[in-house]
């Protein structure tokens, strides 16, 4: 069996401000497969990579992403001085280099609509996987863009069957949540990419130890995402074959 996929958590976001080109750069670096990007939509319809609602942990500004224009946004100066990406730039200079995947932080069918657009514009469809938790949202990507590829964070272990009709092509399981049966089974039968830490765990999402990561790729899942790609890629991690993304 192949070596599981790195996917750099919001790139390589152990070292670098999260969602920047920095931080996107800095996985393909170091040697990730997949850099993760997440995505939120201005009040004028585009696309930037932000975690949270708002901007107050990363730029101290109380502001929400969805109440400010893409030239408002565009303004913003992070804490640490670098500004907020937005998606056809990431597609642009990320893309070609590694496949990005791009993780869907709110439930509306417009943002779905603004990714697509923006992947059609980049010509980015070989590119990029679209993460999601809705499934009206799956269902709506998959009919713009059949061949997209499709992971989906999963709200509920026991939909996966209806994620995998609606498209799904992986399907994500917390670290926290591997003592679930249905969990578990999802890991045995589907594609599965684990995220380190997060719910279930007392550490912050991406975050992990050499011991727990070894026991997570003792279940053979097919990616995992982490904020530290040298975990797995360093001098110190094991030995990885060489897989197709």
């Amino acid at each position: 069996m192949n070596d599981p996929l790195v996917i750099a958590h919001r790139g390589y976001s152990a070292r670098y401000t999260e969602n920047t080109q920095l931080a996107y750069l800095g996985a393909i670096d170091i040697g990730a497969d997949i850099v993760e990007s997440d995505a939120r939509l201005s009040s004028d319809g585009f696309v930037f990579a932000c975690h949270d609602g708002t901007l107050s942990r990363i730029a101290g500004d109380a502001r929400g992403v969805a109440d400010m224009t893409a030239a408002e946004l565009q303004d913003v100066r992070l804490t640490t001085g670098e500004r907020l990406s937005p998606l056809p730039r990431t597609l642009t200079d990320i893309a070609p280099l590694r496949p990005v995947l791009i993780d869907v932080k709110t439930p509306d069918l417009p943002l779905i609509e603004a990714i697509a657009r923006d992947i059609r514009n980049c010509d980015a469809l070989d590119k990029v996987w679209i993460g999601v938790r809705d499934l009206a949202q799956m269902q709506l990507a998959h009919a713009l863009l059949p061949a997209v590829r499709l992971l989906a964070f999963l709200p509920d272990y026991t939909r996966a069957e209806e994620f995998a009709r609606a498209g799904a092509q992986a399907f994500r399981v917390w670290e926290g949540h591997l003592d679930q049966q249905a969990a578990l089974r999802v890991v045995r039968e589907k594609p599965t990419w684990i995220t380190l830490g997060g719910k279930g765990t007392s550490f912050e999402v991406g975050d992990t130890t050499p011991d727990r990561l070894a026991r997570v790729l003792a279940l053979r899942p097919r990616g995992v995402l982490l904020n530290d790609p040298a975990l797995m890629t360093g001098p110190a991690a094991p030995a990885r074959s060489t897989e197709a993304t």
